[in-house]
């Protein structure tokens, strides 16, 4: 296959049209994607410049560097010569200069427009494409690429979509695992800073909406994360679920911007970094609800008020108390072993205890002859309760703290099951139905110390 078959034109001594020949072939035979294809186009280019500037014929699809002719003598000048010398010289062609398709204060417009107007600059992006495409050499187009690239770079606002788009449009391939032939390390670096600094800027105006304009307790703890108090007010251990909200967001910020940690305020990190006892909507929801069943349970059952008050201790000690002593203890380890041990032999019989009556009423109601509808029913009731226990049964911690745990989980079912059903509506029914069920267990479980 000749040269000018590789370049699908016929045979000119025309650079421009040779280059034109070049940038169209080149679409179709891309070095990433036919290499062979390209080398050949490669050196197809190579010789037809090569022939187009020096005297080179054609032997059977082979090129062949001729020697300069020996001159021909000149004939003896006869007398018309005067007035054929007096004619002009025929013109000498010459090769087009480069064509400068671009500046770089166009460049850096262009990617201004991209970013402030994105519809209209991809309408100038692709007529200026078009035009380097078609008519400018393979340097030039990988000049526009890194020029595009670096001004997009240091353009405030680039988003990843638009990115994208470009990307796309230009065939940069970013998300190749080696592309620096086409867009350097260094400028896909830039890139994705400018898209990180755009996200910052983002996340902060957002803080600003919010601040302004969201909810009573997001209003409170962005303006105490953004603030430069130096102690925490007293107030916000007394609002219900402000300092778990204030913990949830400041959490959410240091895991998605990390570099906004400096802009918050250190002494509330610190703060949100100890545990506190504060009013929270579980503990208040849980002190009703367990209200609620005691009262019944005193109302039902023959209860005397000593045996109820020990039974209501035992729910607050697992809800409230047991916290508040482990994080006061804390700075002294050697105490807190001492109630870690005191605690788990305590929950270990308030276990059995508990467990075991409800095993036991249920053994009881079994009929003499061990079978029957009553029996069944039996049967069941004793599989829920070893599945009950089982779902509390906490994993991978200390099995000094399992069986506080497992009551402590007990006793605050009611709020994880509002949790579960994700506080819709029907929750409450829910809510009713566990109460009442909970008061007919505990006044069967009273019963015996009546």
């Amino acid at each position: 296959m000749s040269i000018w078959q590789t370049l699908e034109i016929a045979p000119t001594r025309d650079e421009s049209e040779i280059r034109r020949a070049y940038a169209r072939r080149l679409k179709v035979c891309r070095p990433d994607r036919d290499p062979a294809g390209y080398q050949a186009l490669r050196e197809a280019f190579d010789e037809a410049k090569q022939w187009a500037s020096n005297d080179l014929v054609f032997v059977e699809d082979e090129i062949l560097l001729t020697s300069e002719p020996e001159p021909e003598p000149e004939p003896e000048p006869e007398e018309h010569d005067a007035v054929v010398s007096l004619l002009p010289p025929e013109p000498v062609e010459t090769l087009p200069e480069t064509t400068v398709f671009y500046s770089e204060s166009d460049i850096q417009a262009l990617a201004s427009q991209l970013v402030a107007t994105e519809m209209t600059g991809i309408i100038r992006l692709t007529q200026l494409w078009s035009a380097i495409a078609d008519r400018g050499s393979l340097g030039q187009q990988q000049r526009f690429h890194q020029d595009l690239a670096s001004a997009l770079a240091e353009e405030p606002g680039l988003t990843e979509g638009l990115l994208e788009r470009v990307a796309g449009m230009l065939e940069w391939r970013l998300e190749d695992y080696d592309n620096s032939h086409i867009i350097p390390q260094h400028i896909q670096y830039a890139l994705q800073n400018q898209l990180r600094e755009t996200e910052l800027a983002r996340a902060r105006r957002q803080m600003d909406i919010d601040e302004k304009h969201g909810s009573i307790l997001n209003r409170i703890a962005l303006r105490l994360m953004r603030s430069e108090r130096q102690t925490v007010p007293f107030w916000l251990r007394l609002v219900p679920g402000a300092i778990t909200r204030l913990s949830r967001q400041v959490n959410e910020i240091l895991y998605y911007y990390p570099e906004m940690a400096s802009e918050l305020n250190p002494t509330l990190l610190a703060f949100l970094q100890q545990p506190r006892m504060a009013l929270s909507w579980q503990g208040i929801f849980l002190l009703g609800f367990w209200y609620v069943v005691f009262n019944g349970v005193l109302k039902l059952s023959e209860v005397s008020t000593a045996v109820g008050a020990v039974a209501v201790a035992i729910v607050l000690f697992y809800l409230y108390v047991s916290d508040a002593i482990m994080m006061g203890l804390e700075s002294r380890p050697k105490l807190l072993g001492r109630f870690l041990v005191a605690e788990c032999l305590f929950s270990v019989g308030v276990i059995l205890l508990f467990f075991g009556g409800l095993m036991g009423a249920a053994a009881l109601s079994v009929p003499a002859t061990g079978h029957g509808p009553l029996a069944l029913v039996a049967v069941i009731y004793m599989l829920l309760v070893m599945i009950v226990f089982w779902a509390a049964w906490p994993k991978n911690v200390p099995l000094i703290r399992k069986p506080g745990i497992v009551m402590s989980r007990i006793f605050s079912s009611p709020w994880g099951m509002m949790v579960w059903l994700n506080f819709a509506w029907f929750s409450l029914l829910w809510v009713v139905i566990y109460c009442v069920l909970c008061t007919v267990v505990f006044a069967e479980l009273l019963k015996p110390f009546s």
